[in-house]
Parts: C-alpha cells; sequence; structure tokens
C-alpha cells in the first residue's frame, strides 16, 4: 500500500475546528449541524458554503461508515495562500486493510482523472445495479463540490483532504459577537 503525501493541519489556520466522534449516524449528523453552522459563519458565499457542506457529509458518511476504530475526526481549517484562503476538510478513520486498498485504488483514481465530472458518471453507470455500496460519494466532493481531494494512508489510518481556494471569508470583525 502506497502512501501518499496530504498536508497536516496548519495549527497557524485563521480558523481551525476540529472535532473527535464515535462513529455513529447520530453523533455525524450533530457534527454535521455544526460544521454547516461554521460554514455559514465563515464564508460569504452561500454555494460555496453549500458545497463544503456536502463535502463533509460524504466525508462524516464515509468516515462513520467503514470505521473500524472506537473514534473518527473531522476538522476544517481556514489557511491563508500566497494571495487567497483556502478551506480544507479533514477526515480520519481507522479502516481494514480490505477497505484500504480498495479506497486507495478509488482515490487514486478520483485524483488523478482529468475530468471529474465525466468520472462521476461512469461511476454513476458502474454502480447503478450494485447493491449496498455506491462508492460515488467522493466522486461528488470533486464533480459538484469542485473541490481537490488527496489522502493519506498510514497504518490502518486514513486521511481525506477536501479542499479548495475561497475568495471571500467573514474575518474577525465580523466573526465577534
Amino acid at each position: 500500500m502506497a502512501i501518499v503525501p496530504a498536508s497536516e493541519p496548519n495549527l497557524n489556520a485563521s480558523l481551525f475546528l476540529c472535532i473527535t466522534f464515535f462513529p455513529s449516524d447520530r453523533m455525524a449528523t450533530a457534527v454535521l449541524r455544526l460544521v454547516s453552522s461554521f460554514c455559514g459563519m465563515i464564508l460569504d458565499d452561500a454555494n460555496v458554503s453549500s458545497r463544503f457542506y456536502m463535502a463533509a457529509h460524504e466525508l462524516a458518511e464515509n468516515i462513520t461508515k467503514y470505521s473500524t476504530g472506537p473514534k473518527v475526526s473531522l476538522e476544517l481549517a481556514l489557511e491563508e495562500a500566497e494571495s487567497s484562503y483556502i478551506l480544507k476538510i479533514r477526515a480520519r478513520n481507522e479502516a481494514s486493510a480490505d477497505r484500504l486498498r480498495e479506497v486507495e485504488r478509488r482515490l487514486l483514481e478520483l485524483k488523478t482523472t482529468s475530468d471529474p465530472v465525466k468520472h462521476y458518471d461512469e461511476l454513476i453507470h458502474e454502480t447503478a445495479m450494485v447493491e449496498g455500496v455506491s462508492g460515488l460519494g467522493l466522486a461528488r466532493v470533486r464533480a459538484e463540490g469542485g473541490l481537490d481531494v488527496d489522502y493519506k494512508i498510514e497504518g490502518n489510518e486514513l486521511t481525506i483532504i477536501a479542499h479548495a481556494p475561497v475568495g471571500r471569508w467573514r474575518g474577525d470583525e465580523q466573526l465577534e459577537g
């Protein structure tokens, strides 16, 4: 199994939120409410906010569904880049070796495709008749959300990062109160 570099959280990020929780649907739902509020509070564009919420939803669903460990985490960081800000959603969980091999194959395809929408459409057709597992969530993040996806596998821990530049965000003066 290869290790693909993925950036670690920047503790000097302008804003940072990290939530570690037990992998259950009820906890994921509660965490997603917090993510929705966080995105709505910091992002000045409702469309961008909804894209990041969708990505967080897909990631939370995956880490909850496929975790073999007692905890999972979801992190959001607004990091300063050269001339803009990048919002990153980082999801972590432990998974079985078989699951890690499968997700690595899917993530490598997703990361290297030149046309995320075409790739997503192909996956829809491939999985239409497969019961129980669609594998569409991460492809949706790239195709519909327009976010880039990176990943890292260390031992039995998987980290997936969905990220994209954000043009406008509400600065410190607007977040107070």
